[in-house]
């Protein structure tokens, strides 16, 4: 299945998730995105900026000291929750996403993380 199709399957599977997209951090850009929301290419370069800033925080170091996952960040405003997920074998590799408040995030988490898994590996 190629990047898009597995895009797809997220949103499908997650209504509430809007947007899906896999990124290359380490050059700043989103490479494909799914989504039932309607996002031009300057939203979705703020959203790998934002992903980036996340990683890169200095608070993030902290949190990973304290909680030991440094593949995953978070972050809930009253648009919606944003979530970050860094692959663990090619850390350039990520998907971000924009849900809706009352997602499944345990659920989410899991189904994105092998997304994210098969699209680096693969």
């Amino acid at each position: 299945m190629g990047v898009i199709e597995s895009l797809g399957t997220v949103v499908k599977a997650f209504p509430k998730a809007r947007v899906v997209a896999f990124a290359d951090l380490s050059s700043s850009m989103i490479l494909a995105s799914q989504g039932a929301e309607d996002i031009t290419q300057e939203h979705l370069d703020a959203l790998c900026k934002q992903a980036r800033a996340s990683f890169d925080d200095p608070l993030f170091a902290l949190s990973v000291e304290a909680f030991g996952e440094p593949h995953g960040a978070l972050v809930v405003g009253e648009d919606g929750v944003r979530v970050f997920l860094r692959s663990e074998s090619e850390p350039a590799d990520a998907l971000c996403c924009i849900c809706e408040h009352g997602i499944d995030l345990p659920e989410f988490v899991t189904k994105i993380r092998e997304t994210l898994d098969g699209i680096s590996g693969g």
